[in-house]
């Protein structure tokens, strides 16, 4: 388990949440930590890599986890609830990793919210408690799990992996990079360009923001002014495993 991601994402969470809420936090209940699985590598992939993945796999996970709560709790704000679907094909595609490899997969068997590690079940109260005070903090949050995210692919990558780790994690590398640019702007109050040119209204994607198979996040800004176009942020739109 990677325990930088951890430490630096719940560092810069709680600077948020006090820098921009005033808010201290309030204790949630959360279900009963499971020791996480022995990480193994029977099909190829190094102890190095086996580690990377697995916890790459955690953290997937804990982003669409924690941008559909935020979602639920910001009346199904675009950015969070296309940025979630993008997440799931962010957690799928290193799940097929997982099993490529013959890596134990420690998402296995888990809902919403719930995690292996100890770590990573606190980190999501955390970051579903900043994020749901206020619209503000939840933007906050989208940036803190999209920087930690990219730093973590980025340090992955420069370790040399397989051709295709290397192509998929690159995939997933981009969409990082876009959904922290709509957060972003979402933050600023600015738009994002349109690529497929539909629009936005009320903060949301015109047409059903959550029809199954949706596309790319989209920067919502606050206030919710209409007129806003919506973002690509994954190409493409399925998993990119070769």
């Amino acid at each position: 388990m990677t325990l930088t991601w951890i430490r630096r994402a719940a560092v810069a969470a709680s600077a948020a949440a006090l820098a921009l809420l005033g808010w201290t936090g309030v204790a949630q209940a959360a279900p009963t930590p499971v020791p996480p699985p022995a990480v193994t590598a029977t099909g190829g992939a190094d102890a190095a890599l086996a580690e990377s993945l697995t916890s790459l796999r955690e953290e997937e996970k804990l982003a669409r986890d924690v941008y559909t709560a935020l979602a639920a709790a910001h009346d199904q704000s675009a950015p969070f609830v296309n940025i979630a679907r993008s997440e799931q094909r962010h957690y799928d595609t290193v799940g097929l990793l997982l099993s490529r490899y013959g890596i134990a997969d420690p998402a296995a068997g888990r809902a919403a919210g719930s995690y292996a590690d100890p770590d990573f079940q606190a980190l999501y109260a955390s970051l579903v408690a900043t994020g749901t005070a206020s619209l503000a903090g939840a933007y906050e949050v989208g940036i803190t799990i999209e920087t930690t995210d990219i730093a973590d692919l980025e340090a992955t990558l420069a370790g040399n992996p397989p051709a295709d780790v290397t192509a998929a994690l690159t995939t997933l590398l981009n969409g990082s990079r876009n959904h922290l640019a709509a957060f972003t702007a979402a933050k600023d109050g600015r738009a994002l360009g349109a690529r497929d040119g539909r629009g936005m209204r009320n903060g949301r994607a015109a047409g059903s923001a959550t029809a199954p198979g949706g596309g790319a996040g989209t920067a919502s800004a606050p206030g919710r002014a209409g007129g806003q176009r919506r973002a690509a942020t994954d190409r493409p739109s399925t998993c990119p495993i070769p």
